[in-house]
């Protein structure tokens, strides 16, 4: 099998026009990272945005009752999958169920999830990649957006920080192209970090290198409030955006009931979503 070579005229070609999957933060067919410190809510957060995508509803709508009417991002309703590999079984059907909740999801929402899967994944393997692959082809319908929690453990190597990154990253990617997916990893922030922005993203540099986009979650303290910042973009750059978590818990097992976040602003409010408000 040979190399198959574009001409000029392939680029200049009229092409369709890109899909958002989530207006104007994630493109059809992308490679993205959201990372932070533990407690910071970065799982959470992209579980709210793939609960959004999966709906169709707007991803950090005004929150009911609030003084402005930002009307949130809007989303392709398309089909999600999680993997997860960080909280187990129990914890990922209580967050599941509850954000499915927070969004009123129907019966039938094409929302598909794994937690540690078995045969385990092992990225810096191409076979668990091509297992993993046929298995989401044979989803009752084709997966537009796969997310990963998290990527240390999806990687299957012992040190982040080793250039074995780099073969996953390579993997993850032809993953995401064969299934034409965008694929989202959650990660983890570096314990220190006094270079620029974007070095904020633990492990290897090839794992920076191979994302389309990152975006730092952070948190003060046990506060509700978060901030997403957008560190790197191949595209338009995304403005920084805040989002506020609102929940119930059930009053006897106290386990999480309902979730959701909404849009909350941030000191760094761009005009752009200034606008948004008017």
């Amino acid at each position: 099998m040979g190399y198959h070579f574009f001409a000029l005229d392939d680029a200049l070609a009229p092409r369709p026009k890109l899909t958002w999957l989530i207006d104007g933060v994630i493109p059809e067919r992308s490679f993205t990272a959201f990372y932070g410190y533990p407690g910071s809510l970065k799982s959470s957060i992209v579980l709210d945005a793939a609960m959004a995508v999966a709906t169709g509803k707007p991803f950090l709508p005004a929150m009911p009752g609030s003084t402005n009417n930002f009307p949130g991002f809007k989303t392709t309703r398309a089909p999600v999958v999680w993997v997860d590999l960080d909280n187990g079984q129990d914890v990922t059907a209580e967050r599941l169920a509850a954000f499915s909740r927070g969004y009123q999801a129907p019966p039938g929402t094409d929302f598909y999830w794994l937690s540690y899967p078995v045969p385990t994944i092992q990225a810096t393997r191409r076979a668990s990649v091509d297992a993993l692959q046929a298995a989401l082809l044979t989803l009752p319908h084709r997966p537009s957006w796969i997310i990963l929690d998290t990527l240390l453990r999806a990687a299957g190597v012992r040190d982040e920080n080793s250039s074995e990154m780099d073969f996953v990253m390579a993997n993850l990617h032809n993953l995401a192209e064969n299934v034409g997916a965008a694929l989202t990893v959650v990660s983890h922030s570096r314990k220190e970090n006094t270079g620029r922005a974007g070095n904020g993203l633990r492990g290897h540099s090839s794992i920076e290198g191979g994302l389309d986009a990152v975006f730092l979650v952070s948190r003060e303290g046990n506060g509700d409030v978060i901030e997403v910042v957008n560190q790197k973009a191949r595209r338009k750059p995304v403005d920084p955006f805040g989002a506020r978590w609102t929940y119930t818990a059930d009053p006897i097992s106290q386990e999480l009931w309902e979730s959701r976040f909404y849009w909350e602003p941030v000191n760094r409010m761009s005009k752009a979503q200034a606008a948004l408000l008017n």
